[in-house]
């Protein structure tokens, strides 16, 4: 469906009133109506929409170009995501999707304020940066400061607005999660309707943490650039507001981390995280992957990378010997990951995600061409005909699991096409961020090799127990795995250690941001890591992993002026996908990154 933001905002404009909470399903229905409504009534339908975008976009995007999956379709091998090719539909849905549920969360701070609730201002604050970071991220400068008064002012007649750089955006989301904390914190009520809000029935404290939580994540996103253009510190131009050290800041959301309180109190743990409950039996709570067929989802093969850090395995050129004893190798000389039996002894503890995302160890190469894609597929055939590749799990008590059944001594059955549950931010996430800043030396209270270890072994492991409901911290696969990853696992040729904690910690950060939208390919982008190859003999965009998503082809009409100012500004001349957003633009990142292409 073609849409810009400016025709969706009009409609947008021109909506019915909403009733009640009760009515989430006609505003599933029809997500791009905005509703005269009181400000709680706008919650779940933004979380829930906001959360079904992620996880698609997670699937259709970022798991192909981050290498936790690949598209097998060898007959379309040169059009995948995989090998860098994005489609004008991606481009599209990504911004419409998100700017939709933008506009809500505009509305909602609109009726908040009229209402004076200042919890539910500070509610609809966290909303409004949690959606304008995505958009932002992929594809960097973006109507920001227009769009809003556009929805707002209620004007139809105006299909135009002013793109913001990347930087100013980010300034202004620093500016809202500050004054949601602070309203928040002044909020005298407990909650608001629990019924308007599945997520955190209605407690303003979990929404104040996650909004808080979000806060680390936004300054540990743009940190890397402000230390390298102003020593850490965030001006306000044209703002009344102190400026922020990024490492300050980040040091007192630390602190809160460790005490479970303070000025900036963040997720405490596992039951703290946004979760959104999804139904297969209600229509308008199905997950966006209800009505895949099996073979559309099975298309996407774990990648022989992720399967290289979750399994135990060594890389080497496949070759097969035919009836006459003569060695062949089927898909050329690629490199691949194989898997060794999960019953071998001596092979490491898998890892106890592993069973709850793929059925099947054996991995894919990306960016192949189609002639050794057909022939990997070709070769990696049971005797049934059936492809040996891991695809992405549907179990059912009709289909059971054969990975959990070997990788644990079990049979469970997980079914990612249609989960009850999905987060829109993990609790895990925060480990990472705080042991990345104590190995950046940016949280002088965790500088030094032990207790960076420490948070990076406790983000693992809650990573592990956010999507095993089968193990506990002291399982005895738990606790060998993360051993492994603590004291065996080889990060650039070397165990963990203060010379690699990087390397280490946003490696098992890509990992445990299974399904968490683009929060991976950010990641990439700001620090260069994990390290993926992407000079593969299929990729395209000049072997670099997309750097940002083009520009939707109805901006080019609709919104000319505009568009054609940042492709002839920031972009350089064309609306690619190789020039780096403002916070992915520092040497370091740069630097990194180049190491897949050589």
């Amino acid at each position: 469906m073609k849409k810009t933001l400016f025709l969706t905002l009009a409609v947008l404009a021109s909506a019915a009133m909403l009733a009640s909470c009760s009515h989430f399903d006609e505003i599933s229905k029809d997500p791009y109506a905005i509703y005269d409504a009181p400000a709680q009534e706008f919650v779940h339908p933004i979380v829930f929409n906001t959360t079904k975008n992620s996880i698609s976009i997670f699937r259709g995007t970022t798991s192909l170009l981050m290498q936790y999956g690949v598209n097998h379709n060898y007959e379309a091998t040169a059009k995948v995501v995989s090998n860098y090719n994005i489609s004008e539909g991606i481009l599209d849905d990504t911004w419409t999707s998100f700017y939709l549920q933008y506009g809500n969360a505009l509305k909602m701070y609109d009726q908040a304020v009229k209402q004076q609730s200042a919890g539910l201002q500070g509610v609809a604050l966290i909303l409004r940066a949690f959606l304008i970071t995505q958009i932002t991220d992929a594809y960097g400068d973006v109507p920001f400061q227009d769009a809003g008064q556009l929805l707002l002012s209620g004007e139809t007649g105006k299909y135009t607005t002013r793109y913001d750089s990347q930087k100013d955006i980010y300034y202004n989301v620093v500016a809202m999660l500050e004054d949601a904390n602070a309203l928040l914190a002044e909020e005298e009520a407990v909650s608001f309707s629990r019924v308007c809000d599945k997520t955190f029935e209605g407690s303003f404290d979990k929404w104040r943490r996650f909004g808080n939580s979000l806060y680390a994540r936004v300054l540990m996103r743009i940190g890397m650039k402000v230390m390298a253009e102003s020593a850490g510190v965030i001006e306000f131009d044209g703002i009344d507001r102190d400026p922020i050290s990024v490492p300050d800041k980040l040091a007192t959301i630390y602190q809160s981390f460790v005490s479970g309180e303070g000025e900036y109190p963040v997720m405490r743990g596992r039951e703290d995280r946004p979760m959104v409950h999804f139904d297969k039996n209600n229509e308008t709570e199905q997950t966006p992957f209800f009505g895949y067929t099996s073979g559309s989802w099975n298309a996407i093969t774990v990648c022989d990378v992720l399967v290289s850090r979750m399994l135990d395995g060594e890389w080497k050129i496949y070759e097969k010997a035919d009836d006459q004893g003569v060695i062949t190798r089927p898909c050329g000389d690629q490199i691949l990951f194989e898997a060794y039996s999960l019953t071998k002894a001596g092979v490491h503890a898998p890892d106890p995600r592993y069973g709850c995302w793929w059925r099947k160890i054996q991995g894919m190469p990306t960016q192949m061409t189609a002639e050794n894609v057909e022939n990997f597929h070709n070769t990696f055939l049971s005797g049934a005909g059936n492809f040996k590749g891991g695809s992405m799990m549907r179990g059912s008590e009709t289909e059971p699991d054969p990975v959990f059944s070997v990788l644990y001594e079990v049979n469970y059955y997980y079914d990612l096409q249609n989960a009850n549950y999905y987060a829109l931010m993990q609790y895990s996430e925060l480990p990472f961020i705080f042991a990345e800043a104590g190995a950046r030396g940016w949280v002088a209270a965790i500088d030094g090799e032990g207790p960076i270890g420490t948070l990076l072994r406790k983000g693992v492991t809650e990573s592990i127990l956010e999507w095993n409901p089968h193990v506990t911290e002291t399982s005895d696969i738990v606790v060998r795995y993360v051993n492994w990853v603590m004291t065996q696992e080889e990060f650039s040729g070397a165990t963990f250690n203060l010379s690699n904690a990087l390397e280490a910690i946003l490696t098992e950060k890509w990992i445990a941001n299974f399904f968490i939208g683009i929060e991976s390919w950010c990641d990439y982008r700001r620090t260069g890591y994990p390290l993926l190859k992407t000079n593969g003999a299929a990729a395209g965009n000049n072997q670099i992993l997309p750097t940002r998503l083009r520009y939707p082809s109805d901006e080019q009409y609709r919104n000319v002026e505009s568009f054609e100012g940042a492709v002839n500004g920031w972009l350089g001349g064309s609306n690619n996908m190789q020039t780096d957003v403002w916070w992915a633009d520092t040497q370091e990142s740069k630097n990194i990154r180049l190491l897949g292409r050589q």
